[in-house]
């Protein structure tokens, strides 16, 4: 949704940049009362443009299933050790 009040400070702003019309009553007067409306949608733009780098950022991780491994003889009642392996620190570049 696009707040028309911020962009038309935003407008006034920029042409105020280039020197036009900065001794126009209107515009000052849009900008004095309008200029809250210029916060909120300069916030709303960048929080957009934040939101698009951290996706573009944001990867899904490959994480690899641990290995289920077993020792059906052993000295326990139960048949030996059962366990899981993992590599938590795996380094891909070696």
């Amino acid at each position: 949704m696009i707040c028309y009040r911020g962009l038309v400070v935003d407008i006034i702003c920029r042409l105020w940049d280039r020197g036009l019309y900065r001794d126009n009553k209107w515009l000052k007067l849009c900008h004095e009362y309008w200029f809250d409306y210029w916060v909120n949608y300069r916030a709303a733009q960048t929080m957009a443009d934040v939101d698009r780098q951290i996706e573009q950022m944001s990867e899904d991780p490959e994480i690899e299933s641990p290995v289920y491994w077993e020792q059906e003889q052993g000295e326990t009642p139960l048949g030996g050790p059962i366990g899981f392996s993992y590599e938590f620190n795996k380094d891909n570049n070696t």
